[in-house]
This record gives C-alpha cells, sequence and structure tokens, in this order.
C-alpha cells in the first residue's frame, strides 16, 4: 500500500530528516528512500559471540564485543553489562592505552555483592566495526578475580549501549548495533517482539515490571552481565515461594561478583512476566517458565531494596530468541511466550 505525503514526512522525521521544504510526492519518497538507505549502511553487523563455562554457570554465555582502541591497545574484547551504567576497563588495558586515556576523579560503583569506590578514566577514539563512537568513560576494576578470561579487557555499560538500537539475535547467532530510530521508522523489524517499557533506577540503571506467578508486579534491573535471573526471597513470597515451599533448593547456585566475592543462592522454579506497559488492554508480556536465583544480593541492598521486592533480569531471560535494547529511547523488545534459550536450555 502506498503511504501517504503526511506518512512518509512522520516517517522522515522519525529519522530526523527534515522534510519542511519537500513538497511533492515524489520527492519524499525520494528522501525516505535515502533515509533508509543510510540509516542501513550505518548499522555495524557482527557474529554474535558468547563466552561459556564460566565457575557455577555451565550453559549460558556474556556476550563479547571487539572494540578498536587506540594506542598499543588496538582490538580488545568486552563484556556487554547492561548492568553497569559506565565501562570498566582493566588495569592492564588501561597501561596499554596509556596517554589515551586521560584520568579522572573517583567515582562510586555498583557490583553484585555492594558498592565500590572506582578511578574513572577517558579513552578516546573507540571504534566499533566501521563506526567510531569518539570518547567513553569507563572506571578501571581488577578483573583477575571475577574468573573472566584474560582476552576480556573490560565491560560495556549503558553509557555505550546507548549510542545504538543494539539487536542481539541468539537464535541466529547475529549481533546488530542500528543508529538511533531503526526501530521507530520501522528500519529495523520489531514487530514479532514485545515492547517492553525500561523505567530508570535514581542509579541510572535501567528496569522493566515483573511479575512472579501471577502476583504483584515489581521493578528488575535489566542484567545482561548476569548468566541467571536473581530475586530476592521478598519477590519470592510475591509468588507464594518461601524457603520453605516444595522443590527449592538450598545453596544450588553461587553468584561471584566481579570482585570475586562470591554468595551461594537457592533456586525455585517461577513463571516470569516481564510486562508491557501498564493498562495496556492487550496486556503484552515476555513469559519465561524455569528456575530462577534466590538470594538477598548485597546490591538489591544498594538499590534501596532491603524491604521491598527486587530482582536482576539476567540472560536466561533475555538471551532467548532475539532482543533489542534501546537504552536512549527507554525500550527493550523481548521474544513473547516460553521461547527456548538461556542459562536453563539444554
Amino acid at each position: 500500500m502506498a503511504l501517504r505525503a503526511r506518512a512518509i514526512k512522520s516517517y522522515l522525521a522519525l529519522m530526523s530528516v527534515a522534510s519542511a521544504n519537500l513538497f511533492e510526492k515524489e520527492e519524499l519518497a525520494k528522501a525516505l528512500a535515502d533515509a533508509w538507505i543510510e540509516k542501513r549502511s550505518k548499522t555495524v553487523n557482527l557474529p554474535l559471540r558468547q563466552i561459556v563455562g564460566m565457575p557455577g554457570n555451565p550453559r549460558a554465555g556474556y556476550v563479547v564485543v571487539t572494540l578498536d582502541l587506540p594506542g598499543d591497545a588496538g582490538f580488545v574484547d568486552f563484556l556487554v553489562d547492561s548492568g553497569a551504567t559506565t565501562a570498566i576497563v582493566s588495569p592492564r588495558l588501561r597501561e596499554m592505552l596509556g596517554a589515551s586515556a586521560t584520568d579522572g576523579a573517583a567515582i562510586r560503583g555498583l557490583g553484585a555483592m555492594g558498592e565500590t569506590v572506582r578511578q574513572k578514566v577517558t579513552i578516546d577514539g573507540v571504534g566499533v566495526g566501521s563506526v567510531r563512537i569518539g570518547a567513553l568513560d569507563a572506571v578501571v576494576t581488577d578483573l583477575d578475580a571475577s574468573g573472566l578470561p584474560a582476552v576480556v579487557g573490560g565491560l560495556l555499560g549503558l553509557e555505550f549501549l546507548s549510542k545504538f538500537e543494539c539487536e542481539f539475535d541468539f537464535t541466529d547467532k547475529a549481533l546488530r548495533f542500528h543508529p538511533p530510530g531503526s526501530v521507530a521508522c520501522g528500519a529495523v523489524d520489531a514487530s514479532d517482539l514485545v515492547a517492553i517499557p525500561l523505567g530508570t533506577h535514581p542509579t541510572g540503571l535501567r528496569t522493566v515490571q515483573c511479575a512472579l506467578n501471577g502476583g504483584a508486579p515489581f521493578p528488575g534491573i535489566v542484567d545482561m552481565g548476569s548468566f541467571f535471573s536473581v530475586v530476592n526471597w521478598i519477590a519470592a513470597n510475591s509468588g507464594g515461594v518461601s524457603p520453605d515451599s516444595p522443590g527449592v533448593a538450598e545453596s544450588a547456585m553461587k553468584a561471584v561478583g566481579i570482585d570475586g566475592r562470591a554468595m551461594n543462592m537457592a533456586t525455585a522454579a517461577f513463571t516470569l512476566d516481564v510486562l508491557g506497559a501498564e493498562g495496556e488492554e492487550t496486556s503484552l508480556k515476555s513469559e519465561y517458565k524455569g528456575q530462577c536465583c534466590v538470594g538477598d544480593l548485597p546490591a538489591f541492598a544498594s538499590l534501596g531494596a532491603e524491604t521491598s521486592a527486587c530482582m536482576s533480569v539476567g540472560l536466561d531471560v533475555i538471551g532467548r530468541g532475539r532482543t533489542i535494547l534501546d537504552v536512549k529511547n527507554d525500550r527493550v523488545y523481548l521474544t513473547p511466550g516460553d521461547a527456548p534459550g538461556g542459562m536453563w536450555s539444554e
């Protein structure tokens, strides 16, 4: 069906293309075609790589992205971690960057095991694929105790991810970094996914509304830096699960923070719903049926959830089918239904 001129202008506006001086439909159609071609030409297409076999987490894998860094650093692997606001670099990588990384003030950070204080640096001339993204802020953190392979130079947090609309295709093993506005204008098809609004926690982390076993909604941190989802005991209780419930396995899993500190956690079976916008008649949601870890992580207290339900939504939920993370526009698009994949799939 042919688009009306007004509709074409709307699409052009979504792509930040001026159309005030375009009056003929043919002119508008050409501008739209040119904009789509330009949008697609700026997409970075990469294979989706995952690191597997981490301690205590045998099946899932962190998503790995290679960045082109200045100086002697060259090409360096980073893990995608939406549970961090800024990027993280190892002390070794900081030394390799030399003058390319400018020291800044010490800042407070947040890991699974609680708050930390780290040194901030700014890295100039960062690239991913054929796209240069300019300067990237990062904090220096020793990764040796985390159990990550030595080849990993750091983690990429929300600041980096907000520069793109990030498409993670876990089925076809493809990773695509699209320019902003790609989903809204239709250059990227998200029609088969559930659009979930993202909230912003006071720390800057992004949240989604979750419900366990049909219970009351509560916030969950979107955390691609975690193999598995973790709910605190208050959240578990909202879903009718307590330490004495049948099927609860005590100390079945171990969470290891980036600083190497570990904590044993229980596991229990849940039906987890990640909810669409409140009040939508369609009640859109992405449903996950499987095991979740249960434990009161120190990070939950740092997030102010000592007396309220909270969870981190990990790769067992996010890493199914296809996911599009649009931090800038506060949206995440998830596979609907109980799609296979994630940590608990065989």
